[in-house]
């Protein structure tokens, strides 16, 4: 099956929240290269944080880890942190002792 940029790869329900990932780049210089195939794009949760209900952060387990970061000094990723709470698909929970998001219910 021939991937487009753009196209849905799938969807995934993740701590509460639901996560559209699309074939794309990360970079645009992987457009040129000689493989040139779009990969699944999930989403920058460092940037655009989102949370779990409990308040804690959704991260995914290639995201560069924090300074929280608890694991072998040769990795940087958040799956390597003995932090990180295992969810779906590449999706995890950031459990470090920080003040998590207050979240609001609504009635």
């Amino acid at each position: 099956m021939h991937k487009k940029e753009g196209e849905l790869y799938k969807t995934v329900n993740a701590f509460g929240k639901i996560f559209e990932i699309y074939y794309g780049y990360y970079a645009d210089y992987e457009r040129e290269s000689i493989w040139g195939e779009p990969v699944p794009i999930y989403p920058d949760l460092k940037s655009n944080p989102e949370y779990s209900e409990n308040g804690y952060p959704i991260v995914t387990e290639m995201q560069i880890a924090c300074d929280s970061y608890s694991g072998k000094e040769s990795e940087d990723s958040c799956a390597h942190c003995s932090l990180f709470e295992k969810g779906e698909d590449l999706f995890g929970l950031c459990k470090r002792r920080a003040p998590r998001k207050r979240i609001i219910k609504n009635k």
